[in-house]
């Protein structure tokens, strides 16, 4: 069986939420405003792309800022070298942003397909563009990615923690779940393995290749 990956990003790969991070510590939004983006019908993309188009923080205040702040789930620099090494294809389909998930990549070593909001202008006049999705929802965008494996003979092993994951837990075949996509596949009878170290998604696709 050939295997491939799809994950999401913030508080998937990383152990918190970047961008709900970088929008609390530069008072764009409380962390009461950040719970109401995660019920359901939100919008992942208009949120963030509403509290980017606030944030007065420069390239280089966000960059230090995740630099000392954020931290990587644990295995995920020696995932991304096992997939490479093994050519599992590795799949990053997020609602972030790029200007703070791709320095965040470099800096871990990790090498993948990614796909994040697209980020324009400087401190106080950012502009969050979402030109991947062509026209499609969070949601059924990370569903495609997951299908689009699927339809090349792929089995595909997702990784999610939020509501926008739901849709692609539910098409992919083996599920690492963390935050609010665990209570959400209970729910829904999804089957699913807590997420905490990536090193045993590496595991479980050798043990099932």
């Amino acid at each position: 069986m050939k295997w491939a990956v799809v994950s999401d990003f913030d508080g998937t790969l990383t152990l918190s939420d970047v961008g709900d991070a970088i929008l609390m510590e530069f008072g764009v939004f409380t962390a009461a405003d950040i719970e109401r983006s995660y019920a359901p019908g939100q919008s992942v993309e208009k949120w963030m792309a509403r509290g980017f188009a606030r944030l007065k923080a420069s390239r280089a205040e966000i960059e230090l800022f995740i630099g000392r702040s954020i931290e990587p789930r644990r295995g995920l620099t020696a995932f991304s070298r096992f997939c490479a090494d093994r050519r599992v294809p590795f799949d990053i389909v997020s609602g972030g942003a790029d200007i703070y998930a791709r320095p965040l990549l470099k800096a871990w070593g990790v090498k993948a397909r990614s796909s994040f909001g697209r980020t324009r202008g400087n401190g106080g006049c950012w502009e969050l563009r979402y030109e991947d999705l062509a026209g499609k929802t969070l949601p059924s965008f990370k569903a495609d990615r997951v299908k689009h494996y699927r339809d090349r003979g792929f089995a595909v092993l997702f990784c999610g923690d939020a509501p926008s994951d739901l849709r692609a837990a539910g098409l992919a075949d083996k599920v690492y779940a963390a935050g609010r996509l665990r209570g959400l596949c209970r729910a829904k009878g999804i089957k699913f393995s807590p997420l905490r170290d990536l090193r045993d998604a590496a595991a479980f696709i050798k043990k099932n290749s």
